[in-house]
């Protein structure tokens, strides 16, 4: 990219979170509130629908950049994704306000997933038809799994933020360049919500910016690994979201073995967990924010190689921190005798 479309490509980024901020305080005004129950980790009345000036700014400035950086603005895969952007964020926006049965918010997301990946976005291992199954079911997965861990403030914002700011530095790097600029916009939108959300919160995300979210980060898993020249470079996506995928399967996996039901509503994931334990909300969210950078540096380390040592020596350091994350969360919720969890 040339010095001039390099300079209007990064006036776009403040501008975007400058618009997010804007439509954000919009939002606070407009005061759609969530109210507090025994699950909350607020104590009154709270706004939310944050995500809205998150998706629109990110709406708006991804085609100019597109333009910008001379990638594609209306091709088949971009228009199949934005269609499933707005089916899911419409979804969940009237969710937020109606609260609907889960079924409807599931059936939106499958769809979406569908949409994607029947615009070209999806894996095409071992098969084209069982990567394309595997597509969906990863993409309606993460949704998911973003918008579970959406309980504290500035906890998926910021790991989010992280993420996409990682995938858009890393990107020419894993041979995806054209992932740079979207990448760094929808962490800018991010850093835009941000301050009002963290360290107190005086608006949330809600589920049209958390399933909203959770949908673009896995459409970019899914198209790093399918398009990447690393030989790992697949591993970039997973890495980065692993702690809240690792939190997600863990707390599904222990209420099995609980034999508890799995879609009633809880205060048992580990973030929760440690939470519940007295340690603050900042804390908690920056170490989440951290171990989602550490994740970042482990896929640029792993990404390049083939041997199998070196995939198990990604995979240990991936892990690792996440079993000592774990028994940090069990010792203090033993000590802190918070209750059923």
């Amino acid at each position: 990219m040339s010095f001039f479309p390099a300079v209007l490509a990064f006036s776009c980024l403040p501008c975007a979170a400058l618009l997010c901020a804007a439509l954000v305080r919009c939002m606070i005004r407009l005061a759609v509130m969530d109210h507090p129950d025994h699950r909350s980790a607020h104590a009154t009345p709270t706004p939310k629908g944050g995500g809205i000036g998150v998706m629109v700014a990110f709406g708006l400035f991804f085609p100019v950049l597109q333009g910008v950086a001379g990638q594609p603005v209306f091709s088949f895969p971009c228009l199949m994704a934005a269609g499933a952007l707005v089916l899911l964020c419409c979804v969940s926006w009237l969710d937020d306000l109606y609260q609907w049965h889960p079924g409807l918010k599931f059936a939106a997301q499958t769809i979406a997933a569908c949409l994607i990946v029947a615009g070209g976005v999806h894996l095409t291992e071992p098969t084209p038809l069982a990567g394309a199954a595997l597509s969906v079911l990863w993409l309606v997965f993460i949704t998911n799994a973003v918008n579970f861990m959406d309980g504290l403030n500035g906890l998926i914002a910021g790991c989010l933020a992280c993420a996409a700011l990682c995938v858009g530095l890393a990107a020419p790097f894993f041979g995806v360049p054209e992932l740079q600029w979207p990448a760094l916009l929808l962490s800018a939108c991010l850093v835009g919500f941000l301050p009002f959300n963290f360290p107190h919160a005086r608006i949330f995300l809600g589920d049209v910016g958390s399933q909203g979210c959770g949908l673009l980060a896995g459409i970019a898993s899914l198209y790093i690994a399918s398009h990447t020249t690393l030989p790992r470079g697949g591993i970039l996506g997973p890495a980065l979201l692993f702690p809240l995928v690792y939190d997600v399967l863990f707390t599904l996996i222990r209420r099995l073995y609980m034999r508890q039901t799995l879609v009633q509503a809880h205060r048992g994931h580990l973030y929760q967990i440690i939470y519940r334990s007295a340690v603050a909300v900042p804390v908690v969210s920056l170490l989440e924010w951290g171990l989602t950078l550490w994740g970042g540096g482990v896929a640029c380390l792993v990404a390049p190689t083939t041997g199998f040592w070196s995939g198990m020596a990604g995979a240990a350091l991936l892990i690792l921190p996440q079993l000592a994350w774990t028994l940090w969360g069990v010792l203090r919720a033993r000590q802190r005798a918070i209750g059923p969890w």
